[in-house]
């Protein structure tokens, strides 16, 4: 969400609280109304709806662990069947509708910025978009990241995609006219 006219608000917080938070902001170099900001905006656009989605913080060394468990294929089938059930899922109860900005500009710019999944960048020129998933969790998460979004694609925006994939990052490449 791009950031809308601001308002002034007196509200107040714990002593150790604020406390922290003018430590950590000198720390940062940045200031208290930022980091306040940051978190009323991640209660907003995250907080609140992953609570009610259902979704759970984990360690990334168990999730890592996990999908090390995991076969090729199997990462594969696992990251066709969220881009089949669980994506649709999320993005209906996010966005209230699937289409194409929720696809691909709303749910990856949240799961990197709060999901902390992949880095997340995006190019569009002339209907030609270009989206980078940067991870650093080795092959068999660029395996279940392109069963994911070829998946998510084909079922809910009926557009193919073109995948090129390394171990540490998978680039889409798709055309909407």
């Amino acid at each position: 969400m791009p950031p809308s006219s601001s308002v002034t608000r007196t509200i107040r917080i714990e002593r150790d609280v604020d406390d922290f938070l003018r430590k950590f902001g000198d720390r940062e170099g940045v200031s208290v109304n930022l980091l306040v900001n940051k978190a009323i905006r991640r209660l907003v656009e995250w907080d609140i709806f992953a609570e009610k989605f259902g979704l759970v913080a984990l360690p990334s060394s168990l999730i890592e662990r996990m999908m090390d468990r995991l076969t090729d294929e199997e990462a594969g089938d696992l990251g066709r069947w969220v881009g089949r059930n669980l994506i649709p899922e999320f993005i209906t109860f996010w966005f209230k509708e699937v289409n194409l900005q929720a696809m691909v500009i709303g749910y990856p710019r949240l799961q990197s910025r709060y999901g902390r999944a992949f880095e997340y960048e995006e190019h569009v020129e002339a209907g030609k978009w270009t989206i980078i998933l940067k991870h650093s969790a080795g092959a068999k998460w660029s395996v279940y990241y392109e069963g994911l979004l070829k998946t998510a694609f084909q079922n809910l925006l009926q557009t193919d995609l073109a995948i090129e994939k390394t171990d540490n990052q998978v680039v889409a490449r798709f055309t909407i006219k």
